[in-house]
């Protein structure tokens, strides 16, 4: 299928949304193939300055490297991982990746690819968030619903590249977002229904929102300036908007099913959802009370997980392998 019409199929499947917009809110670039690749994709982080990404390939054990100068495939990672999960790049040139199964940290130098250190948590360590000022990691691992023991918030110091504290959840935390301003640190709870407010001085909760449906949130994005959690939920599937300060309900819609990755493009005051069921979906920030979908692309089953950019303007989703189809990576530029 050629590019022309690769891109009016994506034309045609935004426009077939009675809310979408003349125009699709999201421009097809290219599509880079990922050949050898035999089971799914989890998390996805980008080294901005250095033109890459990364991408962890967890069943089969490796984290893959691309060069978005060339759209190309240019490295492996293998360094004893055990379901390479979670990953975050920091400009100091190190990439952390979190272990499920074994539950370590592993960080790794981003020139040689080689291991620098293997950092001990418990099992389910998976996402994480990084604090530029103290130069400190925090990482989501275990919690008592998943029957891994007490569910924390690790900080690593990325200096001193060890552990040097925990914050407790109980329940198993997933998506985490910091604030640039002030100390807070928002956390999905999906055992509880809850989103977490945490104090990273203090490394205590200031407050937990509870939804007003019970669902699973899963996926967290900010809008710091309007004081907007945007929060992505399964079972039921549901973007979710609410006060920054009061957890007040703002908007809820109906959203993709199994989301995975959840974006707030600040440029375009827009909110980039994908699930499971191979859908992306976009959300207009119309005012800071009131969204609406821009309509829904379908990709390829299972291509859930999704990194937005926005230094380079341009959006990534994974798509796995499918039957003799390799695994590819969806390259998509935003546009007003």
């Amino acid at each position: 299928m050629t590019k022309t019409v690769v891109a009016l199929s994506l034309v045609l499947q935004f426009a077939s949304s009675a809310m979408a917009q003349e125009k699709p809110p999201l421009r097809l670039i290219t599509k880079i193939p990922v050949p050898g690749m035999t089971g799914t994709w989890d998390h996805l982080t980008g080294d901005a300055n250095g033109k890459r990404v990364f991408i962890s390939a967890q069943e089969d054990q490796v984290v893959r490297v691309f060069d978005l100068k060339t759209n190309q495939p240019i490295h492996s990672i293998t360094a004893d991982f055990n379901r390479p999960q979670g990953l975050y790049y920091i400009p100091a040139g190190e990439l952390f990746v979190t272990n499920g199964r074994d539950g370590t940290l592993k960080v790794i130098n981003g020139k040689s690819y080689t291991l620098v250190k293997s950092i001990p948590l418990t099992l389910g360590a998976d996402m994480m968030d990084y604090d530029p000022k103290t130069k400190y990691m925090y990482v989501d691992h275990g919690g008592k619903d998943s029957n891994r023991g007490p569910g924390g918030l690790a900080v690593i110091d990325t200096v001193k590249m060890e552990q040097i504290g925990d914050i407790v959840t109980d329940w198993r935390p997933a998506a985490l977002e910091l604030a640039k301003v002030g100390p807070r640190l928002f956390v999905t709870l999906p055992g509880a229904s809850q989103v977490g407010v945490v104090d990273r001085n203090a490394r205590t909760f200031l407050a937990k929102f509870p939804l007003d449906v019970p669902a699973k949130p899963v996926a967290l994005a900010i809008d710091e300036p309007h004081h907007r959690i945007f929060v992505g939920t399964r079972a039921p599937d549901k973007f979710v908007v609410l006060d920054m300060d009061s957890g007040k309900t703002i908007a809820t819609l109906d959203s993709v099913g199994g989301i995975s990755g959840m974006f707030f493009d600040a440029a375009h005051q827009r909110v980039y959802v994908s699930g499971l069921d191979g859908i992306v979906e976009v959300y207009q920030q119309m005012d800071p009370r009131h969204y609406k979908s821009l309509g829904r692309l379908t990709l390829a089953p299972k291509a859930g997980t999704s990194l937005f950019m926005p230094s380079l303007n341009r959006y990534y989703v994974a798509a796995p392998p499918q039957g003799d189809k390799p695994g590819e990576i969806w390259v998509f530029e935003p546009v007003s």
